[in-house]
Formats: structure tokens, C-alpha cells, sequence
């Protein structure tokens, strides 16, 4: 009678450990939550950053002879014309910095931004040539140069998650510094034709660019822009033996500028 409740306390017990082993090790509490994916920043509110940028800028002049000018040789008017009508294209680097504010509507980024930078964008050339296949009689000199360029303009974006491209068009405001000399020293008295012309245009930009948002406040950006400044020009005369001499200077100017961005958003 013993024996057989002794047996039958080590089958209980045996029954036991069978009954509680795949609770034990059935892995339940093994078993590993994903990690929650990071949330999407924020685009909306203020904004401030600095950028920098290599611009090339393509400047077209022409230069429209007359008065005495018409009655002298053509072969003399049509060298010295076609020679003051190369173009002065030119590049350099941009400085600045910018300030904006963006709206986000789902998806959407509607923003406004204000930038302005220093451009290191100058050119000029002296050229000397004849107009009867000898010896060099005329000179000629051209200048230009553009200091700053103020853009204010809106941007609608589309993001994903931590990527925005956009594309931005508006106002566009900067400098054109321009100037453009004849001179004959072969003649006597010398002869000097010329004048310059320093005025802020006001024209307009147009562009696109791509954002990426290293937090939920710093962002870094990459941006294209074409910008077209319109001509400036000015009128020269000058008056040699009694004879009048004319002439019409103008200078039309269109950039292209690539800048890379760094921005804090509050």
C-alpha cells in the first residue's frame, strides 16, 4: 500500500513538471515589442539659416553706333560695334543668409522666405584691334560687376517624412554695376567715347530646391535658382574736329545660382 502511494506521488509529481515545462520555455516571454518608428518632423513655423553658393552669371552687351559714326567707313563702324557687343559672362561665389516662415497643411509646406547675399560676380576686358588690317588704332574697355542679390519669394513643398522638395518663384533685386569706353589714340586730338551706368534692378527668380530635416529643427538643403535682373544702359556722345559721335551702351544680365543651406526652425 505504501509502495503503491509512493508510486503514485511520483507520477503526480513527474505530471507536474510536464504540465509546467512548456509553460516555461514556451517563449512568451521571449518574445520582442518592434521599436516604434521615430515621428515625422514638424515643417511649419519660423525660420532662420545661412548659405553659400557658386553663381555664374550670363551678361549680353550690345553696343549701337551712330551720328558721325554712319558716315565713316563701314568697315570701321562694323569692327568697332561687333567688338563692343561681346559678352562678359562670368562667375564667382555668394554669402548670405535667410529668414523664412512655412505653413504645413497635411503634406503640404506653403512657405515664404526672404534671402540676401554678397556675390564676388565681376568681369571686364580691354581689347585692342584695328579696322584696316594694319596697326592697332582703337581700344576698347568693358566692365562689370554685381555686389548683392535680395530674393523674397513663396515655396509650396510636398514632404516625405524627413525629405521636402519644392519649388519657389518671386522677386528677385540686385545691382549692375556697368561701364564701356571707346578711345583712338592714333587720332589727334585722342579720341574718347564713353560712360558707365550703376543702378539696383528689380526683376525676378524663379527655382526649386530639396530639403532634409536633420532633426526637428536643424535642416540642410540644396537649392537651384534663375534669375533675370533686365538690362541697364546708358548713351554716350562725344564731339571730335566739329563731327558728333553717338553711341547706345546696354548690358542685359540672367544668373544661375547653386546654394547649399544650413537652417534652424524655432
Amino acid at each position: 500500500m505504501k509502495k503503491t502511494i509512493l508510486t503514485l506521488a511520483l507520477l503526480l509529481a513527474v505530471s507536474a513538471l510536464i504540465y509546467a515545462g512548456p509553460e516555461a520555455i514556451s517563449g512568451k516571454e521571449m518574445k520582442q515589442v518592434a521599436p516604434v518608428p521615430p515621428p515625422c518632423p514638424t515643417w511649419g513655423g519660423f525660420y532662420v539659416g545661412g548659405f553659400g553658393g557658386y553663381k555664374f552669371a550670363s551678361v549680353n552687351q550690345t553696343l549701337d553706333l551712330g551720328s558721325t559714326w554712319d558716315t565713316l567707313s563701314t568697315t570701321e563702324r562694323d569692327v568697332v560695334e561687333p567688338e563692343g557687343s561681346r559678352d562678359l559672362d562670368t562667375s564667382g561665389a555668394e554669402l548670405g543668409g535667410l529668414v523664412g516662415y512655412n505653413f504645413q497643411w497635411n503634406r503640404w509646406v506653403f512657405g515664404l522666405e526672404a534671402d540676401g547675399g554678397y556675390l564676388w560676380l565681376r568681369d571686364s576686358t580691354e581689347r585692342n584691334f584695328d579696322t584696316n588690317g594694319s596697326n592697332p588704332v582703337y581700344e576698347l574697355d568693358s566692365s562689370f560687376k554685381t555686389r548683392y542679390l535680395f530674393t523674397f519669394a513663396p515655396r509650396v513643398g510636398y514632404t516625405f517624412c524627413k525629405w521636402m522638395p519644392y519649388v519657389t518663384g518671386g522677386l528677385a533685386v540686385g545691382d549692375i554695376d556697368y561701364s564701356q569706353e571707346i578711345i583712338n589714340q592714333t587720332l589727334s586730338p585722342h579720341f574718347f567715347e564713353g560712360g558707365s551706368s550703376s543702378e539696383t534692378r528689380a526683376g525676378w527668380m524663379v527655382g526649386g530646391g530639396l530639403e532634409y530635416a536633420l532633426t526637428d529643427h536643424w535642416r540642410l538643403r540644396g537649392q537651384y535658382q534663375y534669375i533675370d535682373l533686365g538690362s541697364t544702359s546708358f548713351d554716350s556722345s562725344t564731339d571730335l574736329s566739329g563731327f558728333t559721335y553717338t553711341g547706345h551702351h546696354e548690358v542685359e544680365v540672367h544668373e544661375h545660382n547653386a546654394s547649399f543651406a544650413v537652417m534652424f526652425r524655432f
